[in-house]
C-alpha cells in the first residue's frame, strides 16, 4: 500500500500540478486565485482536463500492476511450499479444525457423520471433537498473521526467484516508520514462528 500511494502521489504531483499552476495563470484572473487554489483542479476547464483524465487511467495501471505483481508473487511462493514433500509428510497438513458443530453432532461420532455426509475425497483416520481450548484461537490466528507476514518478506527478499543484495529488515516499535529498533526480518520471524 505505502509503494501504490508513494507512486500515485508522485506521479500525480509531478504531472497534475505544474498543468494546474499553468492553467490558472493563463486563464484565471489574478484577484480569483489564490496559492491553494491554484494546486487544484477547481478553476482548471477545456482542453487542459485531459490531463486529468489520463492520469486517472495511469493510477489505474499503477494499482493494477501492482496488485498483480504481489499478488502472483505470493501465489508462487504458496504453491512451492504445498507442494514439498515435508508439508505432506507433517501431521498438521492433514489436520481440520471443524468450528460451529451442531448441538447434536458434538462428539467424535457426530464429526466422523459430518465427514462421511459431504464424501471427502481422503478418509478420515481419526476425528476427536476438542473443547475448552483455551487461547488456542488467538494462537492459531497470532500464528496465520505472523507466517503471512514472514511470506511477504520473504516475497520481496526472493523477488523474481534471486536473492535479493540486502537481506530485509523490520522496524520493531517505534511510529510511522520512525524510531524503534531495526532487526533482520527473517531472523525475527523464524524467531517468532
Amino acid at each position: 500500500m505505502r509503494t501504490i500511494f508513494s507512486l500515485v502521489a508522485l506521479v500525480t504531483c509531478l504531472v497534475l500540478i505544474p498543468i494546474n499552476v499553468s492553467y490558472n495563470l493563463k486563464f484565471v484572473d489574478s484577484g480569483a486565485r489564490d496559492p491553494l487554489s491554484m494546486l487544484t483542479i477547481r478553476d482548471v476547464g477545456g482542453n487542459y482536463l485531459w490531463a486529468h483524465v489520463g492520469m486517472v487511467y495511469v493510477v489505474t495501471a499503477i494499482v493494477i500492476v501492482s496488485v498483480w505483481f504481489h499478488w502472483s508473487a505470493m501465489v508462487r511462493l504458496r504453491t512451492q511450499f504445498f507442494r514439498s514433500p515435508e508439508y505432506h509428510l507433517s501431521f498438521y497438513a492433514r489436520t481440520l479444525t471443524v468450528r460451529r458443530v451442531p448441538k447434536k453432532l458434538q462428539s467424535d461420532q457426530g464429526i466422523k457423520t459430518i465427514f462421511d455426509s459431504v464424501q471427502v475425497p481422503y478418509p478420515t483416520t481419526a476425528v476427536h471433537i476438542g473443547r475448552r481450548v483455551g487461547n488456542l484461537p488467538h494462537l492459531i490466528e497470532t500464528h496465520n498473521n505472523t507466517v503471512r507476514q514472514f511470506e511477504q518478506v520473504l516475497v520481496r527478499y526472493l523477488k523474481g526467484g534471486k536473492i535479493g543484495k540486502k537481506r530485509p529488515t523490520i522496524r520493531l516499535g517505534g511510529f510511522l516508520g520512525m524510531g524503534g529498533q531495526v532487526r533482520d526480518a527473517i531472523d525475527y520471524y523464524t524467531c517468532v514462528l
